[in-house]
Order: C-alpha cells, then structure tokens, then sequence
C-alpha cells in the first residue's frame, strides 16, 4: 500500500505508548516483578509528546526507515528471563504511521553448537520467541499498530477494491 494512500498520521501519543509498554510487561512479566532498570526506563519526563519522548533517552535508536526519514526507535524492556528484548516503534506506511513490534535481540551472538551453553541458548531463544509472539498478538487485539494488523487491513483494502 501507498504511503499516499493514508491520510496523514497523527502525531504518536504517549497514552499509546504507555498502553503498548503496559501490555508488554503483562505478558513479559506474568509474574508483575520488574527489574529496577526497567522501572527506571518508565519513569518519562511530564509534558513531553510521543514524537519527543522516541527521541531522548530511554529509547535508543535502533535503526533508519527504509526511506531514510524517521527512525526506528527501541526501548529496552527485556522478559523474565532475558534483559535485552526490547519493544520497537518504527514508522510505517499506514492511517497512524508506526507500528510496533518486538526485537528478541537475540540474534546477534553466533554460538559454537558444540558449547556446553548452545542447547540452553536455544532453549532462550525459543522462549524470546514465545514471548515475542504473545507481546505482539496482545498488541493486535489491544487495538495497538503490529505487522499483523496493518497486513489484514492491506489485505481487507485489496478485497474491497477488487469487490467495487
């Protein structure tokens, strides 16, 4: 879908992005105890707009748009298990123009198969995904922009012109 195509998003909100964070640490946290770190990473200055708040620490930029304009901006949750998992906001083509989704930020370390540690580090992985795919779903039916959600609405849009 044209980015054209949408009418021009509004402004990121920060009640969204507590919703989205809220949601994660639900499902990331089922247990309701949050590191320190993270509880420190939630505490955003009064006042300033979603738009600002991507652009300061906590969040980190973690990436460009594939257009170079707006960045993709990451914010270090973690899971029970795992510190590094991090909840990402990256623009996209659609009427709110982001979505969100969830970076296990466990690929990136090549393990030797034959480590005393490679069948528990799969074991990690496994479980990132896990909560990676429930993070993401909880979103969807939250309301929240995910892949997902823009892909059914493409794929709603396509139907209907094709029916008209």
């Amino acid at each position: 879908m044209e980015p054209s195509a949408h009418p021009p998003a509004s402004p990121l909100k920060v009640e969204d992005l507590r919703k989205a964070v809220d949601v994660y640490l639900r499902v990331a946290y089922p247990a309701g105890n949050f590191p320190a770190a993270v509880v420190r990473r939630l505490d955003w200055p009064v006042g300033v707009d979603g738009p600002g708040l991507l652009n300061a620490p906590p969040f980190e930029r973690a990436g460009t748009s594939r257009d170079g304009g707006s960045g993709i901006h990451a914010l270090r949750l973690g899971n029970a298990r795992y510190p590094h998992m991090k909840m990402q906001v990256q623009p996209w083509p659609s009427k709110v123009g982001y979505l969100l989704s969830v970076n296990t930020h466990d690929q990136v370390v090549a393990i030797d198969p034959d480590s005393i540690d490679a069948d528990a580090f799969r074991e990690l992985q496994a479980e990132n995904a896990r909560v990676k795919e429930a993070v993401e779903t909880a979103w969807d039916e939250a309301g929240l922009p995910t892949f997902l959600r823009y892909l059914r609405d493409f794929l709603d849009n396509q139907a209907q012109s094709t029916e008209a």
